[in-house]
């Protein structure tokens, strides 16, 4: 069958022609690509949970939380050697505390987006492991916020210490740092050595306080040997340790250093132990200072306000002090050795007369002074026992009735009628208070309980010895007639013996002291030559 002929020639243009409608579905054709999203924030992305759930578990979750840990990790190393004031501790603790918190949230939340608009079989696995971090993000707020408190209360008590004052004294020869030892301390006393530069000595005045700032003093005066370190109150706790990073450590003779455990003011495991390290870094620094382990136990045995206060034997015997400051003197170990019984003397109201008496014989008599002294420092050196005092009251005995001899061919003869004056005076007093039979005993050297007249009774003592040796002149050469001295004594002692007849028995100590008495009387009656030569001869004879 012939087709019939196209009216359009293969060379002809044919017209296009529409009626204005497509097909619903081209096969084939595809959609035109939409435009591009614009770029959102990581941070802002992870929170609304547009990221991937192996994105936001893995990345934002396990590695930012790892990235924390060790943030938390360097920000302790840190604390620890920035030695922050508490406040600025809490500052620190607590802004961190904060941010953590924040960093959780947002790693928690993006991540439980992400999983529920994922498709992944995963998204339950990390679903509960988010509950599970929610949770222990929850049990750790109320220890991290007793924590704040602990180191709030530690910081307030803190700004307490921090009342102290730190300048030059009047003349502008010592820097004076007074008061508790608290925040910036250690500073301020290195800012005044700086802003006076011709002054090289500290003179501290604390009751202790911050361990911290008492370590930093330590190791800035262990950096400047050229600065002497001097006590002259008192210098207790953290104050101690500071004091022995001085070269030159020098206390007064009224001065006390108190040793007692260091104390943390947070009250937490990790602040304990710090303040631990601190107390046995203490504890090797005494050590090599050279103070013996009984003396470390002992200091380190007392807490709370409870304090050790060691003597001066006992601080230059463990290298605690180089220096004893006595009025404008710094006296040596061996100096002191030999000082301190004089000294001792004159620190109490009732015995610092006989302390000016005993000065007295050193000055007039050095052999006798120095032979009490040794005496004392073989007692000293000699283990303690019952008799231990009273042979230290034996000894200073022999060295007044050593002087007293002595002075019996220097002396003046109405120093020696002041003394006789004196003597029966105070028998008279120890038979009135006490009773005669403790007159009695007191004459004969026997044990009598003196009790509350026992400093009356020393007092009157060393008062007479004083006023005995007070102008007296060793070189002095003083016509004494002992043969007549003798003559008068001996007729004094028959007529005292035949008016007070002295008998063995309960009243024996009694009658020896009213016999005494008699005696005294009778010579202090006689004419003035007679009476000085009698009385100068007694008094060389007494025990």
């Amino acid at each position: 069958m012939a087709l019939p002929d196209s009216p359009y020639h293969r060379t002809d243009r044919i017209p296009p022609t529409w009626d204005g409608t497509l097909p619903l579905d081209l096969p084939g054709q595809r959609p035109p690509p939409l435009p591009p999203k614009a770029r959102t924030n990581y941070l802002l992305a992870h929170w609304r949970g547009e990221l991937s759930l192996a994105q936001s578990y893995w990345c934002n979750s396990v590695l930012v939380g790892l990235g924390m840990n060790l943030m938390q990790s360097a920000l302790l190393a840190w604390l620890n050697q920035a030695h922050l004031s508490l406040t600025h501790l809490l500052i620190v603790v607590a802004s961190f505390a904060v941010a953590r918190l924040a960093v959780s949230v947002w790693q928690v939340v993006g991540t439980l987006r992400a999983a529920a608009m994922s498709d992944s079989r995963w998204a339950i696995v990390v679903n509960i492991l988010m509950v599970l971090g929610i949770l222990a993000t929850i049990g750790t707020v109320p220890t991290e916020w007793a924590a704040l408190q602990k180191i709030a209360a530690g910081a307030s008590e803190q700004r307490r210490f921090s009342q102290y004052t730190i300048a030059p004294d009047a003349e502008g020869q010592a820097i004076l740092a007074k008061g508790t030892i608290g925040v910036d301390y250690a500073d301020a006393v290195a800012d005044a050595f700086k802003s006076h530069p011709s002054i090289h000595r500290l003179v501290l005045d604390s009751v202790g306080g911050d361990v911290d700032n008492g370590m930093q003093l330590h190791d800035f005066l262990a950096s400047r040997p050229d600065i002497t370190v001097e006590v002259d109150h008192l210098c207790a706790s953290a104050c101690t340790l500071a004091f022995i990073g001085g070269s030159q450590r020098i206390a007064s003779t009224h001065a006390s250093l108190g040793f007692h455990q260091m104390r943390s003011m947070i009250d937490s495991r990790a602040s304990q132990a710090y303040v631990g390290e601190l107390q046995e870094k203490y504890k090797t620094l005494l050590t090599q200072r050279g103070a013996s382990q009984d003396f470390i136990r002992l200091a380190f045995a007392k807490q709370g306000d409870e304090v050790y206060s060691p003597h001066a034997d006992e601080l230059f015997a463990n290298h605690i002090i180089t220096g004893l400051r006595m009025d404008d003197r710094v006296l040596t170990a061996e100096q002191w050795r030999k000082e301190q019984f004089l000294y001792g003397l004159h620190m109490h109201a009732h015995t610092r007369r006989m302390g000016d008496a005993m000065a007295l014989i050193r000055q007039q008599w050095p052999p006798i002074y120095d032979a009490w002294v040794r005496r004392d420092l073989r007692l000293l050196d000699s283990p303690e026992n019952a008799d231990t005092d009273r042979a230290y009251g034996m000894s200073m005995w022999t060295a007044l009735h050593d002087a007293r001899r002595a002075a019996m061919r220097t002396v003046t003869a109405d120093r020696v009628r002041a003394y006789a004056t004196a003597r029966r005076e105070l028998l008279q007093m120890i038979s009135q208070r006490l009773s005669p039979d403790a007159c009695g005993r007191y004459l004969d050297g026997a044990g009598f309980d003196a009790g509350k007249q026992a400093d009356a009774i020393f007092m009157a003592n060393g008062e007479s010895y004083a006023n005995l040796l007070a102008d007296n002149d060793p070189k002095r050469n003083i016509m004494v007639d002992w043969s007549l001295g003798a003559r008068e004594l001996s007729q004094a002692r028959s007529a005292a013996a035949l008016s007070v007849p002295v008998r063995p028995g309960a009243d024996f100590h009694a009658q020896s002291c009213q016999r005494q008495v008699a005696l005294l009387d009778d010579l202090l009656a006689m004419p003035p030559l007679g009476s000085d030569m009698a009385l100068r001869s007694l008094f060389s004879q007494l025990q």
